[in-house]
């Protein structure tokens, strides 16, 4: 088993490595064509102005915050960090440079993936099946459930086991077998998201998430400001750092940057743009798409930003202080756990137990938040058959975190490739198509009212046709805001 789990890790790596380098210039290119042709030509035509609505607020932000703050916000980001340290890049902190870049272009994405979908009032999975495929649009299912249960999931489970394994070795001086780790810490974890799942009462589960990412993310901040506070002195150093890294770039695959890659892996993961999982957040509330778009982008800025600033500025100041060694071979409780000396030498034990808190109730919130995802995708089965399906890929991925944590990891990238790159087309299909029965209908439109009416009303305009045609040419007057003014209609 061991050896077949090493070998689909393998397997799934240099399938990574061959993907990534290609794909990150079609998904930039195809982010930036989808935002511009949802902003600049749909919203202004199939859209009204609206105002942000808390309550309206409340429940897409708390399912999406909950989802996306998760354990890879700290345990992912170090990962790829470690990643970069031994690609030979030792200025880490010029991932965050590529990762912002990367979200300048791809944080739009989110905007108008929210407002298409609440325009086609659709999710990811019905639009991809309208507009493509529906074999594809269950492919797209299938696979988003993938990687939220066993890749997001899997690193929740990760997370959590890590933070206990720490906790037992280094304060009670315990040593935890992996099936004592399987029995003590993943078991009781499926047991409470049985519990809450189990119960089938939305309001308890909007609950769940709203207080537990609400205590996480209040306590994980105060953390971080105490902390930058107190190593002040080290911010020009970090800085510096993301500078030189820039210039002196890791080359990887075809020359693109091993650092931008891990960066819009990162941003991928952490802020889940491009997925399809704003989008079925979106559907929580009767918000309008505008107001959708809006309220999409709170947890996208705000993870983006606990993700990659704070932790890789943590991790950038451990490396200095020689607290973290990346140099040699390190697993994931080797970097949460000089993650975690990190913090609490600076901040003593109250980061430590801040930390601990955060880690556990955000890999919680991540794991229910999948449930809510897998219901969406699949809302035509009965609930029970969700719920047992559910736990059944639950159980699973802790099974998998435990015994088999790389490939939970390494899966988790070339998941990510699949859903964002149907998602984008699929939102690609349909800008283009809008955009051009927008250009057809505002042209019919017009030849109607210039060609059948004398005197017509249309955007705003009041017109008088002359009713005299000189050599091809229509001669009249528009009314507008502006004031009376001569025009000619060829």
């Amino acid at each position: 088993m061991a050896n077949f789990l090493l070998n689909l890790e393998h397997m799934i790596t240099n399938i990574s490595e061959i993907i990534w380098p290609i794909f990150i210039p079609f998904m930039l290119v195809l982010g930036i064509y989808v935002s511009i042709k949802t902003i600049f030509t749909i919203q202004p035509k199939l859209t009204k102005p609206s105002k942000m609505k808390f309550k309206n607020m409340i429940g897409p932000a708390s399912i999406s915050l909950g989802a996306m703050v998760g354990t890879g916000a700290i345990v992912g980001v170090l990962g790829a960090i470690s990643k970069l340290y031994g690609g030979g890049q030792h200025n880490i902190e010029a991932m965050v440079a590529w990762a912002m870049i990367g979200a300048m272009i791809m944080i739009p994405v989110s905007y108008s993936e929210t407002v298409n979908s609440k325009i086609m009032k659709k999710g990811p999975r019905e639009y991809i099946s309208d507009l493509i495929s529906p074999k594809l649009g269950l492919f797209y299912g299938l696979a988003m459930v993938a990687l939220m249960v066993f890749g997001f999931g899997g690193f929740q489970f990760s997370g959590i086991d890590s933070v206990f394994t720490i906790v037992a070795d280094q304060f009670m001086g315990v040593e935890l077998s992996l099936v004592q780790r399987y029995a003590f810490i993943v078991i009781p974890v499926i047991a409470i998201v049985a519990l809450v799942v189990l119960s089938k009462k939305d309001d308890i589960f909007m609950n769940a998430m709203t207080y537990m990412i609400g205590t996480a993310l209040a306590a994980y901040l105060l953390f971080a400001t105490i902390f930058i506070v107190k190593t002040a002195g080290y911010l020009p150093t970090y800085f510096s750092g993301v500078l030189e890294g820039m210039m002196n770039p890791v080359n990887a695959g075809f020359g693109i940057p091993l650092g931008f890659i891990l960066g819009m892996q990162k941003v991928l993961q952490t802020v889940e743009t491009g997925l399809g999982c704003l989008a079925m957040s979106a559907q929580q509330s009767d918000s309008e798409p505008r107001e959708a778009g809006m309220i999409s982008l709170i947890p996208s800025i705000m993870t983006l930003f606990i993700a990659i600033f704070i932790t890789s500025y943590i991790a950038s100041y451990g490396i200095d202080a020689g607290i973290i060694n990346y140099g040699t071979p390190n697993d994931a409780v080797y970097r949460l756990s000089s993650f975690f000396n990190t913090a609490s030498s600076v901040t003593g034990i109250f980061g430590l137990i801040v930390m601990a808190l955060f880690t556990v109730l955000s890999a919680m919130t991540t794991i229910l938040g999948s449930y809510y995802y897998l219901r969406k995708l699949f809302k035509k089965n009965a609930v029970n058959k969700n719920i047992v399906i559910y736990l059944t890929l639950i159980i699973s991925a802790g099974t998998l975190a435990i015994f088999g944590a790389n490939v939970v990891f390494e899966a988790v990238d070339l998941l990510l490739f699949v859903c964002c790159a149907m998602n984008l087309v699929a939102l690609a299909v349909f800008v283009t198509k809008t955009t051009k029965e927008l250009k057809a209908n505002a042209k019919e439109t017009l030849e109607k009212l210039n060609n059948k009416y004398d005197i017509w009303i249309h955007d705003n305009k009041i017109g008088i046709d002359g009713g005299a045609v000189y050599g091809g040419y229509l001669y009249g007057v528009i009314l507008d805001v502006h004031g009376i003014k001569d025009y000619v209609y060829v």
